[in-house]
């Protein structure tokens, strides 16, 4: 999310700019400036699309190569930008008054491929969000509890915004006209995160109830109905296995066996002295055990496998598994051929 703010910013700040050196006519102050305002704009729906799995536990895998497909649509802004630079400064200069003012075929090229990529993420994070808040409106990460309901608002504020400004911008096709497009649409969604951080303090976790694994600072729960607790969990993760789901939350298993998030989170930590995470990832690879030695036919995947027990990656899956079994997927499989 800092890095959604950021991106915001820094779009305003250039095109702002851009805006008051075009409608002063001072044009010299342009002699170094690229466009490069659009890149900036593609990679807000990404950042926003990574932080939802971030606050749903989903973790995506920062180091994979796989990460580098969401700069996939920068590449067309990248090398026009490059193009651009090596363009002799007075024909730069009259693009951009041209461009302002009549429009031109490089930016109206450009605007097509940011109003399909920017829709793309805005309803991958409404799914993400309408199924999570069916389950519950507060997620918890690294132990901090979240309430995502503003969410949801969020995302079709800006999916309505890009299905009304997406005409505008191809009927005026002149960068005078998407200046003021983006820039209100800056505005609408910093206006939005202001009022809500304001009102709600606790939507970025600031008013939260934070879970130490210090049994001093957690709910006091008696140790019977800890023992209670305890053989409704391990009954149910045994005969439903919801961990085989990657979505699979606290929130979720609480719902499931009517303990209460407070209660649950209290049990693992105090009784079995484990995080959620862990306490879901341990079922995970003991399942994961079984089909590998099952399967020592290789006739399925590591990646198959790793999906078949609820990671959401083979690198999750291979990073989770070695720091549990000191081995390797591929190389527990082996152990166990015959």
């Amino acid at each position: 999310m800092a890095v959604f703010f950021c991106l915001m910013a820094f779009y305003s700040f250039l095109v702002s700019f851009r805006y008051t050196a075009l409608i002063d006519e001072n044009y010299s102050l342009l002699n170094n400036y690229i466009p490069i305002d659009g890149i900036f704009m593609l990679l807000m729906g990404p950042s926003l699309y990574l932080y939802i799995l971030l606050i749903l536990n989903k973790s995506p895998e920062f180091k994979s190569w796989k990460i580098l497909l969401h700069l996939i649509p920068t590449i067309p802004f990248v090398g026009f930008n490059y193009y651009f630079a090596t363009l002799p400064l007075p024909y730069r200069i009259s693009w951009f008054i041209r461009d302002f003012s009549i429009g031109t075929l490089e930016t109206n090229l450009l605007n097509i491929i940011l109003y399909i990529q920017i829709p793309v993420y805005l309803f991958l994070s409404y799914s993400l969000i309408k199924k999570q808040l069916l389950i519950d409106s507060k997620v918890s990460i690294n132990d901090v509890s979240m309430d995502i309901s503003w969410i949801k608002p969020f995302l079709i504020m800006n999916i309505a915004f890009v299905v009304i400004s997406a005409p505008l911008c191809f009927y005026y096709a002149n960068e005078k006209a998407n200046i003021i497009i983006g820039e209100l649409g800056m505005n609408i969604q910093f206006l939005y995160i202001f009022s809500k951080s304001v009102w709600n303090k606790g939507i970025f976790g600031t008013e939260t109830e934070i879970r130490h694994r210090n049994s001093e600072s957690l709910l006091k729960i008696d140790d019977q109905l800890a023992e209670n607790y305890l053989e409704t969990l391990t009954s149910y993760m045994q005969q439903e296995k919801p961990y085989l789901n990657e979505d699979c939350t606290l929130q979720y298993i609480a719902e499931q066996t009517g303990i209460s998030g407070h209660h649950l989170s209290n049990v693992l930590n105090n009784k079995l002295k484990k995080s959620f995470s862990d306490f879901i990832n341990e079922y995970r690879i003991e399942e994961s055990k079984e089909i590998l030695k099952a399967s020592n036919d290789n006739n399925l995947t590591i990646e198959a496998v790793g999906f078949e027990c609820g990671f959401g990656s083979k690198s999750s899956f291979n990073k989770v598994f070695k720091r549990h079994t000191q081995l390797t997927p591929s190389q527990y499989r082996q152990k166990h051929k015959s």
